[in-house]
Formats: structure tokens, C-alpha cells, sequence
């Protein structure tokens, strides 16, 4: 399997995200407060307090629906532009309804200092294991966690597999990602395989009354 590229979409634009103080806590406030439109959150960093915060649930809806969760986000704490800029750390869902949220960790981004972040990977091109073999692309990494200059942050990874023959696989190690960008994953993570078809069985023999055996099962 020779080396494939990743083409990557810059992410150059920092999002903003509508956030006010958490002064209160306890299942009332929190009742009242989602039902609002707020959603409690904590901002850290290193060599700074973590502060718990409230995010507009609705805008950071809206950020996650757009695939735009690996974006830097500015969440204007104390009102100053530029300087709460964080990226979604972890988001904490409801185990039954995934689309409910519970809460969201930001962590600040230093704009001079390196980050890792996870960037979504899609899959381009159709395998020719697939046009010529009649082989089954699977493929169940989503994520990719890249390290990079905050301003360097792709918007996604588009990864072509249009090279895969039958029984291959893409690893992540085979990826070029270019300048700026190192992988943290395992560069044996499988990205793409491309499987032989499965096999529908046989027909099974039946027995019939008599003993002697029949192919499929008789009207």
C-alpha cells in the first residue's frame, strides 16, 4: 500500500460562543437554568483557576450540528474579545438520549503554543477493491488527534481511498499530513479497509421421514 495524503480545510475562523457565570449550584438552579437555554460548563488552563460557566445551548448546538467542534471558540468571559479563546475539551452527553447535554469542558488556548485537538476524517473516493472486486469499504475512525498551532487547526481531514485493493487497509502512518500537523494517534490505527464480500451459506440438507437427505426444505 503506497502512502496516501490527507487533504485538510483550514479552520482559520474563531467561533463565538454567548457564556455568563455560574454563581449557583444545586439541582434547582440547574433546572431553571437549562430551561433557560443554558448549558454548565468549565473553563481551565494551565496556571490559571478553572471557572464554571453557563454556554448558550442553542449556539453550541448549532456549533456541533456544523461539525465545527474542533474549532477555536472565543467565549468572551468578562466581556473582553480575545481573551477566554478555548477549544471543547469534552462534552458530556445523557447515556439514553446522546443528543442530550450535560456539560462541556474548555480548555484555554494559548495562541503562541502548541495544542491537540481531535479533527473529524472523511472518507473520499470509492476503493477499487470495491469497482473492481466487489469488496466492502469499512471504515470506523472518525477522529483523528492532531497536534498543531492553534491557528493551524484543520477544519477536517479528507482522506482518499480510492487506492485500496482487495484485503488492503489505510493506517493512519500512511497518512501525509503535511507541514504542521503530527499525529497522536497510533500510526497502526486502521482508518479504511477494503473486506472480501460475505458469503451468503449454503442451503442446509434436511432428513427427511425416510432417512434419505434432501437439499433446502420441500413444500
Amino acid at each position: 500500500m503506497r502512502e496516501s495524503s490527507a487533504r485538510r480545510r483550514w479552520s482559520l475562523d474563531i467561533l463565538k460562543l454567548k457564556t455568563r457565570a455560574r454563581n449557583s449550584r444545586g439541582k434547582e438552579y440547574a433546572r431553571k437554568s437549562r430551561a433557560g437555554g443554558w448549558l454548565p460548563a468549565v473553563y481551565y488552563g494551565a496556571g490559571m483557576d478553572a471557572r464554571s460557566i453557563e454556554i448558550d445551548v442553542a449556539e453550541f448546538g448549532a456549533i456541533l450540528r456544523a461539525g465545527k467542534a474542533s474549532h477555536l471558540i472565543d467565549l468572551g468571559i468578562g466581556g473582553e474579545e480575545g481573551k477566554s479563546v478555548a477549544i471543547v475539551k469534552e462534552i458530556q452527553r445523557d447515556v439514553i438520549t446522546t443528543d442530550h447535554l450535560l456539560h462541556v469542558d474548555f480548555q484555554h488556548v494559548d495562541m503562541s503554543k502548541k495544542v491537540t485537538v481531535q479533527v473529524p476524517v472523511e472518507i473520499a473516493g470509492v476503493p477499487v477493491g470495491v469497482k473492481e472486486d466487489n469488496g466492502i469499504l469499512e471504515h470506523s475512525v472518525h477522529h483523528l488527534n492532531i497536534e498543531c498551532m492553534p491557528l493551524d487547526i484543520p477544519d477536517h481531514i479528507t482522506v482518499d481511498v480510492s487506492g485500496l485493493g482487495m484485503g488492503e487497509s489505510l493506517h493512519a502512518g500512511d497518512l501525509s499530513l503535511g507541514e504542521g500537523l503530527v499525529l497522536k494517534d497510533s500510526p497502526d490505527e486502521v482508518l479504511a479497509s477494503v473486506l472480501h464480500p460475505t458469503k451468503e451459506p449454503a442451503p442446509e440438507e434436511v432428513v427427511t421421514e425416510e432417512g434419505s437427505a434432501a437439499e433446502g426444505a420441500k413444500g
